[in-house]
């Protein structure tokens, strides 16, 4: 049996499958971030729940970061992976002094002091990219906590990007995106600070 839809209802159908894969992707992000920080205290005793409050920004740092570790000449298990990228997360993302004292001897105990340091490495070449990408779009903020809070824009930046190109009304793409984004429930930045970036994102890519 044939089913016809008619144009309303493919729009939708596609705009409906767009968000999905939004919240995926963030999703995705958050859990990544929670997994990390529950085998690190399960397997180390350390809680760092702290970097789990920022559970999507942090994961759209640690994930390029995850992926460069599998695809290097890395010899590292799943713990000592998830050591490194929460050490490496401790001091791009947050510079916290607490959470490096706890994270550094149980690196030096599993003796992979050069794997950290070559992550920690590629983790601040990123964080400066990122950092002089949203600067470079001339927006409000300044404070490098507050730019990296909308880290999680990095593994999504194509997505955003074959939106933007795939639209002809450019603002519409901006607040489709922006809608998707806090329908996610996975974000928590500021709406108005998301959309200035979004737009300005938007026009460059564009």
């Amino acid at each position: 049996m044939d089913f016809l839809i008619n144009e309303n209802q493919l729009r939708l159908i596609l705009t409906e499958s767009d968000k999905s894969s939004f919240r995926q992707s963030l999703g995705k992000m958050n859990v990544f971030t929670q997994n990390l920080v529950n085998r690190v205290k399960k397997k180390f005793g350390l809680n760092l729940k702290l970097l789990s409050t920022w559970g999507t920004s942090v994961g759209g740092l640690v994930l390029p970061l995850d992926n460069f570790i599998k695809t290097g000449n890395f010899q590292l298990d799943e713990n000592q992976t998830a050591l490194v990228l929460l050490g490496v997360i401790s001091i791009i993302y947050f510079d916290n002094k607490n959470l490096i004292k706890k994270i550094l001897p149980k690196i030096k105990e599993e003796k992979i002091e050069k794997e950290f340091e070559y992550v920690l490495e590629k983790g601040l070449h990123l964080r400066r990219a990122f950092v002089q990408f949203l600067l470079s779009l001339d927006i409000s903020l300044r404070s490098i906590t507050e730019l990296l809070s909308y880290s999680f824009l990095i593994p999504i930046i194509l997505d955003i990007q074959n939106l933007v190109r795939g639209s002809a009304d450019l603002e519409t793409s901006v607040e489709n995106i922006l809608e998707r984004l806090v329908i996610s429930g996975f974000v928590l930045v500021a709406y108005e600070g998301l959309h200035e970036i979004l737009k300005k994102v938007a026009n460059r890519l564009k």
